[in-house]
């Protein structure tokens, strides 16, 4: 279990996660269906328990997974030239072949090569703390989000963090 603190928003307590950040307090948001997510972990069980999570919330119709940054690109690629959607990248901060930070700002290098309008949120996942200097690399790789993978055991923990991002970030996007 991640130890929760208490920040002041606004003239309302809420309760955030002392690992990422993340605001726990209680929302709702849409349910918007997302067209397809792009996850990248070097972990084969990560990336199982995210899809497996993902698909069966009914969060994605397509849920597209690779092993490193490099097949992770590659997938990207060929779903922008096919004109694809992608409404959310999930990425391993690190991963071997090409890191989650790498992968990142290629995405948003392609992004505005293509000129394309929308940028595609990514969800940063890590085992490390976000430090002032991964806070940069998420202002330069906006729209982004970060969620601590935590060092417990506690797969439904991970799980319930997970969801509450992802609809945070379905609610906006």
């Amino acid at each position: 279990m991640v130890d929760p603190f208490i920040m002041i928003t606004g003239g309302e307590e809420r309760i955030h996660c002392t690992e990422c950040g993340l605001d726990l307090s209680k929302k709702e948001f849409k349910k918007k269906v997302m067209d397809r997510i792009l996850i990248a972990d070097d972990s084969a069980i990560m990336r199982k328990q995210v899809s497996e999570l993902v698909g069966s919330k009914g969060i994605s119709k397509d849920i597209i997974d690779s092993e490193n940054g490099r097949i992770f690109l590659s997938q990207l690629s060929d779903l922008m030239k096919a004109n694809a959607t992608v409404d959310l990248i999930i990425l391993d901060v690190n991963m071997p072949v090409i890191n989650g930070i790498d992968a990142a700002r290629t995405v948003r290098a392609l992004e505005t090569g293509l000129k394309l309008s929308r940028k595609i949120p990514i969800l940063f996942f890590s085992v490390v703390k976000c430090d002032e200097n991964f806070k940069k690399v998420m202002n330069l790789t906006k729209p982004s989000a970060y969620l601590n993978k935590g060092n417990s055991a506690d797969k439904e923990e991970f799980s319930r963090r997970l969801l509450d991002v992802i609809g945070r970030i379905r609610d906006i996007a």
